[in-house]
C-alpha cells in the first residue's frame, strides 16, 4: 500500500540523493549486519577513515555469527586505528544478544534499541535502512541541517529534530531519507562553508532565506581539554615486554598496553610521546624498569604483539622502545 503524498521538502532532497550520493562499500551490498557495523563504525568518524576498516571487518567477521563468535583481542584488533575501541565491544555485545535473542538482529527499532550499546541513532539507521521501518536517524550532520532548515535557536536536541523533520520523513522510503540527510550535512550543508548556492533544499532553508546561516546552528561554548602527564613503565626481559591488559570498564578496556603511573620510577627515561584523546591531551614518558609492576599482566614476545591490540599511545611508546634497542 502506498504511504502519504512526499512533502516538496522530501522530494527535492530524494531527487538530489539519487544523483549525489556517494559509492561507498556498505551501499554495495546492503544487509542488516553490513548496516550495523557501517553505522557504529561512521560514529564520530570521517568515512574516508571508516571505507578501508569496513573492508577489512567484512573480510575478517563476514556475519553476525563470526563477530560475536571471535575472541575480544580478535574484534579489537581489527579496530585497532579507528578509535573509540568501546564502539568494538559493543558491536560484539550486540551481536551475541540479537543471536540469543532474536536468531539474528531484530527488524523493529523498539527491538533493536534493547540491545547492549544500541543507541536511538543507531537503532533508527538500522531500522529504517535495513528494513524499511519509518525511523528518523538523528545524528550531528542531521541536527544541523535541521538547525538550518528550521533555525532552530540554542541547542539543537533530537526532540527538537524530531518535531521539526519526522513530517517529512516519507514512508516509503524512511531509509533513503535518512541517507540523504547525512549526505547532504556531509557533503554540501557543511559545519564550516556550507555550499548554499549548490543546496537541493536551498527553497526550503529558513536560514539561507534569512541570510543567516552562520548562525546556525549555535556555536558551542568551547571547553578547556586538560594535559594529564604520566609515565610508561617499560619492562624488557629477553626480549618481550611486560604487558596489561586493560580492564573492561577502564578506558581502552580491553586493549593490551604499558603500566602507566603518575609518579616517576626509578629507571632511564627515554623521549616522551603525546597523544590527544577527544576530552584530554596526554603525554607519557617511557621509563626502563627492571622488574615488572605489582597487578595484572605478562611478558609478551613480539610474535604475539604483532597479534594483540594496542591503543595508539601504547603504539607510540613502542616505537621509541624499537628505536633505543635498534
Amino acid at each position: 500500500m502506498k504511504g502519504a503524498p512526499v512533502s516538496p521538502l522530501a522530494a527535492d532532497l530524494l531527487a538530489w540523493f539519487g544523483g549525489a550520493k556517494r559509492a561507498l562499500p556498505w551501499r554495495e551490498v546492503r544487509t542488516p549486519y553490513r548496516v550495523l557495523v557501517s553505522e557504529v563504525m561512521l560514529q564520530q568518524t570521517q568515512v574516508a577513515t571508516v571505507v578501508p576498516f569496513f573492508r577489512r571487518w567484512m573480510a575478517r567477521f563476514p556475519s553476525l555469527q563470526a563477530l560475536a563468535a571471535a575472541p575480544l583481542d580478535d574484534v579489537l584488533k581489527a579496530w585497532e586505528g579507528l578509535g573509540y575501541y568501546s564502539r568494538a565491544r559493543r558491536l560484539q555485545e550486540a551481536a551475541r544478544a540479537a543471536l540469543d535473542r532474536h536468531g539474528g538482529l531484530p527488524e523493529s527499532y523498539a527491538a533493536l534499541l534493547k540491545l547492549p550499546g544500541i543507541g536511538p541513532y543507531t537503532a533508527a539507521a538500522v531500522a529504517s535502512l535495513a528494513f524499511g521501518e519509518r525511523a528518523l536517524a538523528v545524528d550531528g550532520n542531521v541536527k544541523r541541517v535541521a538547525a538550518r532548515l528550521f533555525c532552530l535557536p540554542g541547542e539543537v536536541t533530537r526532540e527538537a529534530v524530531r518535531a521539526r523533520l519526522e513530517p517529512h520523513l516519507p514512508d516509503d522510503a524512511p531509509g533513503d531519507f535518512n541517507e540523504a540527510l547525512m549526505e547532504l550535512g556531509a557533503l554540501v550543508c557543511t559545519a564550516r562553508a556550507p555550499q548554499c548556492p549548490r543546496c537541493p533544499v536551498q527553497a526550503h532553508c529558513g536560514a539561507y532565506q534569512q541570510g543567516a546561516v552562520a548562525r546556525f546552528p549555535a556555536p558551542k561554548a568551547r571547553k578547556r581539554v586538560p594535559h594529564v602527564r604520566r609515565y610508561a613503565l617499560v619492562c624488557a626481559r629477553d626480549g618481550a615486554l611486560w604487558l596489561r591488559q586493560r580492564p573492561i570498564g577502564e578506558m581502552l578496556g580491553g586493549l593490551w598496553g604499558f603500566p602507566l603511573t603518575e609518579e616517576a620510577p626509578p629507571g632511564a627515561q627515554l623521549g616522551a610521546v603525546k597523544h590527544a584523546y577527544t576530552h584530554f591531551r596526554i603525554t607519557a614518558t617511557p621509563v626502563l624498569v627492571e622488574a615488572p609492576p605489582p597487578g595484572d599482566g605478562r611478558f609478551v614476545r613480539a610474535a604475539e604483539l604483532r597479534a594483540l591490540p594496542l591503543a595508539k599511545l601504547d603504539h607510540k611508546v613502542l616505537e621509541v622502545w624499537l628505536e633505543r634497542n635498534a
